[in-house]
C-alpha cells in the first residue's frame, strides 16, 4: 500500500514539475494573406534544460485558422513535417529583421496550420542566438513584432504576421523567456 502511495505521490509530483518546466505567453495578433486576414494568436515558448539527456528550448508560433482555404495562395504542405523545407523562407523583426527556418504541422483541432521557429537550448547556437535575438527584443517592448512568411512555392504570396507589444506583455514576456534568455 504504501509503495502504491508513493507511486502515485512521485507520478502527481513529476506531473506538476514538468508542467512547471515549460512557459508559455500567448499575444493576439492579425495575420493577411493576400486579400484575406485572420485573428492569430502568437506563442514564444521556453522549456528549461532538466537533464544531461533532456534539454530545454525557445520557441516562437502562430496558428493560421481555416487554412485549408487558403492553400491555393499558400503552401503550407511544404512545411511539414520532417522532410518539410528548412530554407530561411521566415523573417521575424522586432528591431532588426532575422532570417531564419520555420517548420509547421496542421494543429490538434485539424483546421489550423502552426508555424513556428524553435531552437534547442544545447546544439543550435546559431538558431538559438537568432530566436533570443527576437525574444529579447520582444520583451524589451513596448513595440512591435512582425513575422513575414514565404512560401517556397512561386507565385504564391506571403502570409504577414503583425503583434503588438505593450509594456505589460513585454513584462510578461521578459519574466517567462528568462531562464531561455540566459542560457548559454
Amino acid at each position: 500500500m504504501t509503495t502504491m502511495l508513493r507511486a502515485a505521490l512521485l507520478a502527481t509530483c513529476v506531473t506538476w514539475s514538468g508542467a512547471a518546466l515549460a512557459i508559455e505567453v500567448k499575444l493576439p495578433g492579425k495575420a493577411v494573406i493576400g486579400p484575406e486576414s485572420r485573428a492569430v494568436t502568437m506563442t514564444f515558448g521556453c522549456s528549461t534544460t532538466r537533464s544531461r539527456t533532456e534539454t530545454g528550448a525557445l520557441s516562437i508560433g502562430f496558428d493560421v485558422p481555416d487554412f485549408e482555404a487558403l492553400e491555393k495562395r499558400f503552401d503550407f504542405g511544404a512545411f511539414e513535417g520532417p522532410t518539410g523545407t528548412r530554407k530561411p523562407l521566415t523573417e521575424i523583426t522586432v528591431v532588426q529583421g532575422v532570417r531564419l527556418p520555420a517548420n509547421g504541422a496542421v494543429a490538434v483541432d485539424g483546421t489550423s496550420f502552426s508555424l513556428g521557429a524553435s531552437a534547442s537550448l544545447r546544439g543550435q547556437a546559431a538558431e538559438l542566438g537568432k530566436l533570443k535575438a527576437i525574444a529579447g527584443a520582444a520583451s524589451a517592448g513596448p513595440g512591435d513584432l512582425r513575422w513575414r512568411q514565404d512560401s517556397p512555392r512561386k507565385g504564391d504570396v506571403p502570409i504577414l504576421v503583425s503583434v503588438p507589444i505593450p509594456a505589460a506583455d513585454a513584462d510578461r514576456l521578459k519574466a517567462a523567456l528568462a531562464p531561455c534568455l540566459k542560457a548559454n
